[in-house]
């Protein structure tokens, strides 16, 4: 593997010798029909003749992730697919962001946020939430590293934040005395929380939000704790912007005519982790997770699985990556292997469903073909979404996904082809992501 692993939790060998399970899923794999590609999806309008193999060999069906009004997101997704209901877990995708970077006191108190740099131009009004996607790794790294150095908050409370991925982030508020809150509303406009899960907003404010303490159940206020909590997350806001503002990378793009970095938007906090069972004593088998996301292996850890950072390096396309990703999974002793490919998300974010099906199409050459060439007959192959980014929306929904499995016990349901509409007529019995493992499991025993 070419990236590195980043934490390994390897539960006592289970001896399950009934072959392995492969989970694959496909970010933001689903989506609508579109005009653009006649009136078909991503999925139908691609050319995957492996995965329509697997779908005339396999079981397909259309899984609901969360529920109807609740837009998944990569770790939300990843939970449910493990077979953990989020409806019962789930506490916010702040803290296991936080844990996955080892941000989280457990010894005090800690509230964690996902982050995006963005840029903001309070003369125009204009708002762009993810700096056009176009911040290097070096930019983002010179940007968090000047942050760390020069935002304090109090004495009594330690600023910890990282960035990833071009815009994205993590910031954590931690304290060995003073109390911390989750319940605070987001600066990012474009999400709003319902309970724990944050959901994205289709037309969102074009400016930046101030943190407040979030209302409770019945509408009352969240307490001093959420207060202080807000306004420790809006000097945070305020001050990392002044650092920002004319850092020598925003001034290095402004003067190449680039959009500055010059805003930290906050949101998706929480103070609780979950508690979740481990997946080797509910189970009886290891699993092995890899992902790109902190709140990836944030679960991981939570759960006792061994999780390895897997992506592509810099300059390294989608095919290079999937040739130095499958040793390592085939490789893997875990008994259940859990892979999550991120080609379809971001086209999906940017409204460009050809290049879309371009990762489709990648994926289903580089990955998924070879994949099942080389696993013997005791092998189940699951290939899922851990959530839909319809082209139309530019932001996850709460669609069902396309799912298709394959391996013993697993019988043909006349299904022809991937796809949407496809899998809609498919015989898969389990109807929600967090039944589908549990259901393959039983079969897979002859029960």
């Amino acid at each position: 593997m070419r990236e590195s692993v980043v934490d390994r939790a390897d539960p006592a060998d289970s001896g399950a010798g009934a072959g392995r399970v492969f989970v694959v899923a496909l970010c933001g794999g689903g989506d609508r029909p579109i005009a653009e590609l006649a009136d078909r999806t991503p999925f139908e309008a691609a050319a995957t003749p492996h995965l329509d193999e697997l779908a005339r060999d396999g079981c397909s069906g259309l899984l609901e992730v969360i529920r109807a009004d609740v837009p998944p997101e990569s770790d939300s997704g990843a939970m449910a697919l493990l077979g953990y209901d989020p409806v019962r877990y789930y506490t916010g995708r702040g803290p296991l962001e936080g844990l996955g970077m080892d941000f989280w006191d457990a010894d005090g108190f800690s509230v964690a946020f996902r982050i995006n740099f963005a840029s903001w131009q309070p003369d125009t009004g204009r708002l762009d939430r993810r700096t056009s996607r176009d911040l290097s790794d070096d930019e983002l790294e010179a940007l968090v590293t000047s942050v760390r150095a020069e935002v304090r908050l109090t004495d009594d409370v330690a600023v910890r934040l990282t960035g990833f991925g071009r815009h994205r982030g993590i910031l954590a508020l931690t304290s060995r005395t003073v109390p911390l809150s989750g319940r605070v509303t987001n600066t990012d406009p474009g999400f709003v929380a319902l309970g724990p899960f944050g959901v994205p907003v289709a037309d969102p404010p074009t400016t930046p939000l101030r943190c407040r303490p979030a209302p409770g159940l019945d509408g009352t206020p969240s307490g001093l704790n959420a207060e202080g909590t807000a306004r420790l997350v809006n000097q945070f806001v305020e001050r990392s912007a002044a650092v920002l503002e004319n850092h020598p990378v925003n001034l290095a793009r402004r003067a190449a005519g680039r959009r500055p970095a010059n805003l930290i938007l906050v949101r998706d906090g929480g103070d609780t982790l979950p508690v979740l069972p481990s997946f080797a004593a509910e189970r009886g088998l290891r699993l092995s997770m890899y992902g790109q996301v902190p709140a990836e292996r944030g679960l991981a850890r939570l759960i006792g699985a061994r999780f390895t950072v897997a992506r592509a390096g810099p300059g390294e396309d989608d095919r290079s990556f999937y040739r130095t990703l499958l040793p390592a999974l085939l490789d893997d002793p875990a008994d259940v292997v859990f892979v999550h490919l991120k080609g379809p998300d971001e086209p999906g974010h940017d409204g460009r469903p050809h290049d879309k099906v371009t990762a489709i199409g990648d994926i289903d050459g580089g990955f998924v073909g070879p994949l099942r060439a080389r696993l013997g007959p005791l092998d189940t192959l699951v290939v899922t979404c851990d959530h839909a980014t319809p082209c139309e929306l530019g932001i996850h929904a709460p669609d069902r996904v396309p799912t298709v499995v394959t391996g013993p016990g697993v019988r043909p349901d006349g299904v022809t082809g991937f796809g949407e509409r496809a899998a809609a007529g498919g015989g898969l019995p389990a109807a929600r992501a967090s039944e589908l493992l549990p259901w393959l499991l039983r079969l897979r025993k002859g029960r």
